[in-house]
């Protein structure tokens, strides 16, 4: 066969892994992580096939280095070396790899559009299956997920509906894939489509995302959803910021009693604080290159000053904390300077596009990884499998997008 066949099938078959892995994230870990081992294996014999190894330029080439970097050294203070190599090829490796190979195959409108409705696609699944699960069979019909905190009419305690996790195990992880689908919707729905009937489907997906978000009664994503968002008005026009305001004042008094008290109530914050403490301790063991990663679910452990000392781990409920103890304040430091280096490229870009389709999803994206990260604070999004992966696909897709908004024409 004709090498340039070869090279065209397997970076169609890239490309389609790559659509499979966002529309299969939210509901199936085992189609993830083949679709990541079926792209990786394509995209090296794809190298090998036209003896071209190198990595294609972008701003975060230093930083993912510098990252990688720490988290190797992080194994200097492992008990278990072995482990911490092990999570450094599966928890550090294939994501920077992954993030590579995105922005190497995506790199078209034409690619960017089908990846757009993959995760539209994606998301009206998971929207409709949540709130059947919420409202009617309170099981989820993707992955059997009960809806969290359920009580059947039967119950002790009376029926409670409970609140809807999709095909997440909890509400939180929902909410948190829920950011980084919405903020972009709204985003490209008010600023950024011209075209009415894309903006009225567009309109009627947010809504159902926003029902969930309301639903699941995560206040941390709440927090990230109520900043970033305001950022995005505060950009387009200051006023629109005062509506979203008064909006939020006016439906504030009319929410149940048990809403307002699950917004302002501070028990679940007490346990974060437990968990912090916890945290912080292992922290300070190796604060400057950390304990090794992955290791902080085991060091929880032993850490842990309660009645489950030594015998159960946890997260640290708080993934910035939680990279610093695995990999130190370098590791932070590190992930930190990729973060930044994301807003400060995304930020420049926004500032010269033209394109308002551009320009708007790539302030959507932004909107929605911001979000993300401040979701992250208080919860364990950064050590979720499916959830790292759309933080990667997030990242790459915003590095990209000058190029591809450069490269193509668009016809939208």
């Amino acid at each position: 066969m004709d090498k340039n066949k070869i090279v065209l099938i397997l970076e169609k078959t890239i490309e389609w892994s790559l659509y499979m892995m966002l529309f299969c994230l939210p509901f199936s870990k085992t189609i993830l992580e083949i679709a990541i081992t079926v792209a990786l294996f394509a995209w090296i014999a794809k190298k090998i096939l036209l003896k071209d190894f190198r990595l294609k330029k972008n701003p975060l080439g230093i930083s993912l280095f510098a990252f990688f970097a720490a988290c190797a050294i992080s194994m200097i203070n492992a008990d278990d070396k072995f482990f911490v190599l092990y999570a450094l090829t599966t928890k550090c490796l294939k994501w920077i790899i992954l993030y590579f190979i995105i922005i190497e195959e995506i790199d078209s409108d034409v690619k960017l559009k089908n990846l757009l409705k993959i995760a539209l696609l994606s998301g009206v699944v998971i929207t409709i299956d949540a709130l059947i699960q919420y409202w009617y069979t309170h099981v989820d019909l993707l992955r059997c997920y009960p809806s969290f905190n359920y009580h059947p009419p039967n119950h002790s305690c009376g029926f409670c509906r409970g609140v809807p996790t999709g095909s997440f195990p909890f509400p939180n992880d929902l909410c948190a894939w829920i950011l980084v689908i919405l903020i972009p919707a709204l985003t490209l729905m008010l600023f950024g489509l011209t075209g009415v009937y894309a903006r009225i489907g567009l309109g009627f997906f947010s809504v159902g995302l926003l029902y969930l978000f309301y639903a699941a009664n995560v206040r941390g994503a709440w927090l990230g959803f109520a900043s970033s968002f305001s950022l995005i008005l505060i950009s387009k026009k200051a006023k629109l910021l005062l509506v979203f305001v008064l909006l939020v004042l006016v439906i504030l008094p009319f929410l149940p009693k048990e809403k307002i008290n699950d917004i302002f109530g501070a028990s679940s914050f007490k346990d974060r604080i437990n968990m912090w403490r916890t945290g912080g301790k292992i922290f300070l063991e190796h604060p400057v290159i950390g304990n090794g990663l992955n290791t902080f679910f085991g060091k929880f452990r032993e850490f842990r000053e309660d009645s489950a000392k030594g015998k159960m781990g946890s997260y640290a409920h708080n993934g910035f904390l939680q990279i610093a103890a695995d990999t130190g304040v370098v590791g932070l430091l590190a992930f930190m300077a990729i973060i930044g280096r994301v807003f400060l490229y995304s930020f420049n870009y926004i500032k010269n596009c033209k394109d308002i389709f551009y320009r708007s999803l790539d302030i959507g994206l932004c909107g929605g990884l911001l979000a993300f990260l401040i979701h992250s604070f208080f919860d364990t999004n950064l050590q979720s499998l499916p959830l790292v992966a759309l933080f990667w696909f997030n990242v790459a897709i915003l590095m990209n997008l000058p190029f591809i908004c450069k490269a193509n024409t668009r016809k939208f």
